[in-house]
């Protein structure tokens, strides 16, 4: 190799500097540039003429590391020496070097130093890049909110973050390097099966089953296992995300039996009830079976309600359908139709019905009431009052006639295992005697309405019972003349719709209201909230929206029981309602979410008055079923209509605050 280099010509030792990628400086042994290749002048950006007799530390930026003139010193001393330095690009950019001093020598005698520098700016970067790619890796794994565990292809737990550590129980030095314990032996198969497909590229989604945590419980959760790839794309282990779905789970158990509840209502109800979707029979009870002249509801399902309609009530059977596709909510009415029995024989009923949501499907519940009775006597008044006494005195529906000055001129026998009174006790007596005070003013003008007109009016009102103190029924009244003295009488035929009114009520209320805290459920916020966003919009006002929940509510129901969950939740409702305002709305979305309307706020800091002696009350002790204990709350707040003009928005950002507010550390307040 000495004889090769002794043999190379001057030329090649310049031709091989002039041409060196690295940046090349010739410095004399006082540190000055002599002379550089055309790499300085490409790396660094100045030319020839403007580096040279520069001296060569003043190139370079300061380090901690070393001082460069030392360096320097010490290869004018006959020492190579590599270190790694910055300087600064002509156009005020950094380069990051590795650079080597060599001494050069001259018969023996140092005359100077070649300087090679590499430029590895690109490198460093790329390397700042990596590390700021694994700092937010790290910082994202650790602050999951989701359980995420990496484990080898043997199956062996490498990593777990703090969220895994928490959910499940065990720490990570329990783990690392041997199988997850969260695996029950009876999905040992299945698992092993799952990680087969994953070497192959198949990953999990939203799997749903049951784990185990150290304690011995177990707990639903949804997980995601996707594969892990080395720089080869071979796959190398497993990446699982675990999300704790035990109060979702809940929360569709309690929706499931709640509809059951509702159901059961509607199979027990005496009323014929039917629900129908476009058309279609989706649901009818017992009583609509036996109504319809059919054994059991399970024959109606799935056929069209026109086949059990009387041509002539068709048109307004086919209006209501198509009333439900331009609005599903659309308001309770009251009809008289004619309906077909299995056998094809007429049912004459009045039929309310209401706009609905069945199955996410907008549909029409309709509540048939066999009219057929009234209707044939109604019918027999024109041509006989025997027959009308006839039939009156066997219905079970009370019939009564009033005079002009409002006297009761006949009642039916009906009136007295009905309402307990003698029928002696009523007859000529003042029919007003007999009607709630409260109600009589609002139904004179529904009867005094026959007068005019020859339809019947309908109406509901309280009348006195001997017991039960008052009983709603539902009156049907019409206005006639006596053919033999040519006097005017009013028809009054009333039903007991005790049952009904109660059945309406308990359905009302499970439609509106949270049966566990009795508060507005989120059917009945959104309608609120819409109404105060029209309102505000009118008036140019503001309203804020506060979204709260009880910080790691979950560990209440681990440690105490969802019993004293469930009785936290209601007493969590009460506490934010006294710190709220009168017109103040608040309501329960479920689970352990809370919203609240601070409505005509003027300015940011009135909502945040409130908000603060919400949390402030929520930090107060609990006792319940003699546990004492403390929680926190995080609340997010959004501001109509600084964050939002519609309902969707608002929540989702006072949904986001919420989520910062828990980010922050929890138990704060935070503002869109």
């Amino acid at each position: 190799m000495k004889r090769l280099f002794n043999s190379i010509s001057i030329e090649v030792y310049r031709s091989l500097i002039s041409n060196n990628p690295d940046a090349i400086f010739l410095l004399d042994v006082d540190g000055k540039v002599l002379d550089v290749n055309n790499a300085v002048v490409n790396i660094f950006g100045y030319s020839v003429e403007e580096i040279f007799g520069i001296y060569y530390p003043n190139l370079l930026l300061p380090s901690t590391d070393h001082h460069v003139e030392s360096l320097i010193d010490k290869s004018c001393k006959g020492e190579s020496l590599s270190y790694e330095a910055s300087a600064y690009h002509k156009n005020g950019s950094i380069l990051y070097l590795r650079v080597k001093n060599v001494p050069m020598l001259e018969e023996g005698k140092i005359i100077g130093v070649m300087v090679v520098a590499k430029d590895e700016t690109e490198l460093f970067q790329t390397k700042l890049t990596l590390q700021a790619t694994t700092e937010k890796f790290t910082s994202i794994f650790n602050s999951s909110a989701e359980a995420i565990d990496i484990i080898d292809i043997n199956g062996n737990v490498m990593m777990v973050n703090p969220a895994f550590e928490e959910m499940y129980g065990w720490n990570k030095k329990e783990l690392l390097g041997k199988e997850l314990p969260t695996i029950p032996k009876s999905r040992l198969d299945a698992v092993k099966e799952r990680r087969e497909k994953a070497i192959l590229g198949e990953y999990t989604r939203g799997l749903e089953v049951d784990c185990l945590k150290k304690d011995g419980t177990s707990i639903h959760v949804s997980i995601t296992v996707s594969p892990l790839l080395n720089g080869e794309e071979k796959v190398v282990g497993f990446l699982g995300i675990s999300r704790d779905i035990t109060e979702r789970k809940k929360m569709e158990s309690d929706l499931r039996d709640s509809k059951n509840r509702y159901k059961t209502l509607l199979n027990i109800s005496p009323e014929a009830i039917c629900v129908h979707s476009q058309g279609v029979i989706r649901y009818i009870n017992e009583a609509g079976a036996k109504l319809f002249g059919y054994s059991h509801p399970s024959e109606l399902l799935d056929r069209h309600i026109l086949d059990f309609t009387d041509i002539n009530s068709w048109e307004t059977v086919s209006e209501s359908i198509r009333m439900s596709k331009e609005n599903k909510y659309f308001s309770k009415k009251t009809l008289e139709q004619t309906m077909l029995r299995s056998d094809r024989s007429k049912v004459e009923v009045e039929a309310t019905i209401l706009g609905i949501e069945y199955e996410d499907e907008p549909a029409i519940q309709v509540i048939y009431r066999d009219i057929t009775e009234r209707k044939v006597l109604l019918d027999s008044l024109i041509r006989s009052e025997e027959k009308y006494r006839l039939i009156a005195e066997n219905m079970t529906d009370l019939v009564a006639i009033i005079d002009e000055s409002g006297m009761l001129k006949y009642i039916s026998p009906s009136f007295q295992p009905v309402l307990g009174f003698p029928l002696e006790e009523l007859q000529g007596k003042k029919a007003r005697d007999q009607i709630h005070l409260k109600d009589y003013d609002q139904i004179i003008p529904y009867f005094n309405k026959p007068k005019n007109t020859i339809d019947s009016v309908k109406v509901e009102f309280r009348i006195k019972h001997t017991t039960k103190g008052w009983l709603w029924v539902e009156a049907k009244a019409t206005y006639f003349i006596d053919e033999e003295h040519g006097k005017p009488f009013l028809l009054v035929v009333s039903r007991d719709i005790e049952e009904r009114r109660r059945l309406q009520e308990e359905l009302k209320f499970m439609a509106f209201y949270d049966s566990l805290t009795g508060l507005p459920n989120r059917r009945l916020f959104g309608q609120k909230m819409q109404q105060a966003i029209k309102k505000a919009e009118r008036n140019n006002e503001q309203f804020a929206l506060l979204y709260m929940d009880i910080d790691k509510f979950k560990n209440v129901n681990d440690n105490l029981g969802h019993s004293i969950g469930d009785k936290l939740l209601k007493l969590f409702g009460e506490r934010v309602s006294a710190c709220l305002r009168n017109r103040d709305i608040i309501a329960r979305r479920g689970g352990d979410e809370f919203t609240a309307l601070l409505l005509d706020i003027k300015e940011e800091k009135d909502a945040l008055i409130i908000a603060k002696r919400v949390l402030a009350s929520l930090q107060q002790e609990w006792t319940i079923d003699g546990y004492a204990f403390k929680t926190t709350s995080s609340i997010g707040i959004s501001l109509y209509p600084r964050d939002g003009t519609n309902m969707e928005t608002l929540m989702a950002h006072a949904d986001k605050a919420l989520y910062d507010a828990k980010e922050n550390g929890r138990n704060n307040i935070k503002f869109f």
